[in-house]
């Protein structure tokens, strides 16, 4: 399964960020890649909370949290995409120990449409998706530093 991972130090403290995080329905109140997001499941956070999010310019995304451990890390299954050339993927958050910086990690494994052209479908979407990560986390830092918790 293809991987592409991001790094960065996040001004803002692990309560800050998780604070944007947990607010799991909500995403496309910050991230300029997000349309419109809402929730599908009663639940809103933790280990089976579901959403949909609407992405800019098309498509749309079916996920659910898989994994949840406050202020550390957030798995989030990416269960249906529409209109993207991805069928389905996995994507964690670890938050980095630290005061008033936290040191950010976002991977992403996923599994291209394409059937045998597959790999060049990976290759050609690696570097897309590298940036449109790093704008992702630049927008999380935005939101975080807006929070008081």
């Amino acid at each position: 399964m293809p991987n592409v991972t991001v790094k960065r130090d996040i001004a803002a403290t692990p309560a800050q960020v998780w604070a944007v995080l947990a607010d799991f329905p909500n995403i496309s109140q910050w991230n300029s890649g997000v349309k419109a997001s809402h929730a599908t499941s009663e639940a809103i956070e933790g280990v089976g909370a579901t959403r949909r999010c609407d992405i800019s310019p098309v498509g749309a995304l079916e996920e659910t949290i898989t994994g949840w451990a406050p202020q550390k890390e957030m798995k989030v299954s990416i269960d249906e995409a529409k209109r993207i050339p991805i069928k389905r993927g996995e994507v964690t958050f670890s938050l980095g120990e630290a005061a008033e910086t936290t040191p950010m990690t976002l991977s992403y494994d996923f599994t291209p449409n394409g059937g045998p052209l597959s790999g060049v479908v990976a290759a050609f979407l690696k570097p897309q998706l590298k940036r449109g990560f790093g704008g992702f986390l630049a927008d999380l830092e935005t939101a975080a530093q807006a929070q008081q918790v």
